[in-house]
């Protein structure tokens, strides 16, 4: 039999046929243990509910309670009074009269923030709890909403119940650290409000140049329109990211989607600084790498900028380049320990780390963003330094109406967390304590658990008996059952409070970033109806595999628009379902299941349109490929395939494709590996 026809393999289905493959998709997975409701009462009348139907067939409700109560309170600011003392006193004087509506007037507010240290340089400056430039977790956020939790909290009191209007207003934050916190809230809605930080040397541009210095290596420059001075930091910028640039387009440009991302360089995981040298003769604001590790160069490239080894040789002389220097400062919003916090109209012009974070150290369920912009400001660069969302919560979160661009990592990324195991005999198993707030963090009796092997690979369930132990030690679970071949190689996810399910992210816009649009590895969502375009890697990935965590389960992606994605698509595809072992090759077995992929258009594509693997019980189609596999040299290979196909399902099984519709010159085959089982390719979906 020719490759063509192993790569090309239709076949005419009858219709009891496809009927036996979907009651084949019955079989139970992890996440049809989790609820598809939260089981709270939802009041149309101040709340918000979506549904939609998972691939199993269940209806998925995600709910985000609103503030209850009524009575409005505002007041403008005093002479003489700071936003930063203005805002929390307004909330505690809206809380006092009973009120739960506060209206603040328009304007301008400046914070002050608190004083950092700057003279780092300094041993009292760099003691361990300065707050300083490079030690941002040791400053005060600009406004906390609510309180830090003085011990567990069982249900979120600190603050409740608040719609805050702010009218337009814009927040100026000027230290890189984190802008709002909001801690231990429940049913907080903010709206019509901007945050920027418009004088915060987020990040330049430069171009890699011969180092005069350092024969045989590179330097970087950076433009003169940029200062090379940061009084934040107390000397020259610190030089954390190096991506490259395309500033040919839409000025002052974006992460060049045409580069090869795996160029880009790290200064932040140990790396030695580059040295600022000032004026030579390839520049006025010229950086050395006569300082730097060059284990990791062209020549030798033995060592990992992860391990310590950055430097510039990575870039061709003349590379426009941009340099990223407060990566992972602060927030501009964090949310922690709350429920229902509900974000509508805001406005992120930039930020000096993630945009906003939900529940990234320990958290409840319930939040949403809509009809807001997080995209650079005129004249920016770049819009926040890494994520623009981040999410880590429990369950419920609605996204929708959104427009995200020019960040410098991914426009939102959802994911769960397994935990480690400590050991295990028989039924008994241990885990190290979460030593947070966050009594969720914890097993308790009659929850359930899923236990994963070291690929993420599901194994079994079980359900707590009894739980005891010190949240900050050891727990020790009592299961109901006995996990067979269960090590402390494995990992569990608490199916009752932990993972991050029921989720929808509809009609968005994310674009000119160096990302992703959508990166996940959750159960129960629905990513329908949004734009992706110009995003340097892919346009959805799903990850699993070792190090990643669960992948994701009933998940249904659905009226997409996907145009040009970054090279890196050129190996993975546009949409990504990659799981890698341990040991780095791909796992064999289902990471990703129950999932539907429909009604799909991916257009203008370096590789595949979809690259599939380690999944089972898969529906592809209809969807529309439009010029994919555009770049025709060096394809990469998955078994018997090549990403010079169109769509390529590799390590899979129980699954098909219908109704593909393929359009262009490069644009290649189906490709279906041989040793993947029951994947049948059919020209109209039933």
């Amino acid at each position: 039999m020719s490759k063509l026809v192993l790569r090309f393999i239709v076949l005419a289905l009858s219709f009891s046929a496809i009927q036996a493959l979907c009651q084949d998709a019955q079989a139970a997975i992890y996440s049809e243990i989790i609820p598809t409701s939260s089981g709270l009462l939802y009041n149309p009348a101040t709340d918000i509910q979506e549904s939609f139907q998972a691939p199993n067939g269940k209806t998925v409700k995600v709910l985000v309670k609103g503030p209850q109560g009524e009575g409005t309170y505002t007041r403008a600011i005093q002479p003489g009074e700071t936003p930063d003392a203005y805002f929390p006193a307004v909330v505690a004087e809206a809380v006092a009269a009973g009120a739960h509506h506060i209206v603040i007037p328009n304007a301008v507010y400046a914070f002050q923030g608190p004083k950092l240290c700057t003279d780092l340089k300094s041993s009292t400056c760099n003691s361990p709890m300065r707050c300083n430039a490079n030690q941002y977790w040791n400053c005060q956020p600009n406004w906390v909403i609510g309180q830090f939790p003085a011990g567990q909290v069982i249900e979120p009191n600190s603050v409740s119940d608040l719609d805050i209007d702010f009218s337009g207003s814009e927040f100026d934050f000027s230290a890189p650290i984190q802008g709002i916190n909001i801690l231990e809230a429940q049913r907080l809605r903010l709206r019509n409000l901007i945050i920027d930080w418009p004088h915060l040397p987020i990040a330049s541009l430069g171009t890699i140049k011969p180092d005069p210095l350092n024969p045989g290596h590179n330097a970087l420059v950076i433009d003169t329109k940029y200062p090379a001075m940061d009084r934040y930091q107390g000397g020259p910028v610190q030089i954390q990211a190096v991506d490259p640039w395309d500033d040919g387009v839409d000025p002052p440009g974006t992460f060049d989607p045409k580069a090869n991302n795996d160029f880009e360089t790290y200064f932040i995981f140990g790396a030695v600084q580059p040295t600022y040298v000032g004026k030579t003769s390839v520049g006025d604001q010229t950086f050395s790498c006569e300082s730097c590790n060059f284990v990791n160069s062209p020549t030798d490239p033995t060592c990992s900028m992860g391990l310590g080894c950055a430097n510039f040789d990575l870039f061709r002389p003349g590379t426009r380049v941009i340099v990223r220097h407060y990566t992972y400062n602060g927030q501009a919003i964090s949310v922690n320990w709350s429920n229902d916090i509900d974000f509508e109209n805001v406005q992120l012009r930039t930020s000096p780390g993630m945009g906003i974070t939900v529940s990234l150290n320990g958290g409840y369920r319930g939040f949403r963003l809509a009809n807001s912009k997080i995209t650079r400001a005129p004249g920016r660069i770049i819009s926040t330094a890494s994520d623009a969302i981040n999410i880590n919560m429990k369950a419920d979160l609605i996204l929708e109406g959104n427009n995200v661009g020019f960040q410098g990592d991914d426009s939102i990324n959802i994911y769960s967390t397994a935990v480690p195991i400590v050991s295990v005999d028989g039924a008994q198993v241990s885990i190290a304590g979460a030593c947070d707030p966050d009594p969720m963090d914890v097993p308790i009796a009659g929850d359930q658990l899923a236990f994963f092997d070291p690929n993420s690979v599901y194994m079994e369930t079980a359900r707590v008996v009894a739980s005891t132990g010190s949240n900050c030690g050891t727990i020790s679970l009592t299961l109901d059952r006995t996990i067979a071949r269960l090590n402390t190689t494995d990992t569990l996810l608490n199916l009752t409070q932990q993972p991050m399910a029921r989720y929808i992210v509809s009609n968005n816009t994310f674009h000119q970033c160096r990302c992703h649009g959508v990166v996940v590895n959750a159960p129960y969502g629905l990513i329908d109806h949004n734009l992706m375009f110009d995003t340097a890697a892919g346009s959805i990935a799903l990850s699993g595999g070792a190090g990643s965590g669960p992948g994701a389960t009933n998940l249904a992606i659905t009226n997409n628009v996907m145009r040009t994605p970054g090279l890196w698509a050129q190996t993975l595809g546009a949409i990504s379902l990659v799981a890698p072992t341990t040991t780095g090759t791909l796992v064999a077995r289902p990471v990703f299941e129950k999932l539907q992929i429909a009604n799909n258009v991916i257009e203008n594509t370096p590789g595949p349109a979809m690259l599939i693997t380690s999944s089972r019980y898969f529906d592809l189609g209809p969807s529309s490929i439009i010029n994919s596999n555009q770049r025709q040299s060096s394809p990469a290979t998955f078994g018997t395939l090549s990403t010079l196909d169109s769509i390529l399902i590799y390590e899979s099984s129980d699954g098909a494709v219908c109704g593909t519709e393929m359009a262009g010159k490069t644009t290649g085959p189906i490709g279906i590996d041989p040793t993947d089982r029951r994947v049948p390719v059919t020209p109209n979906c039933p």
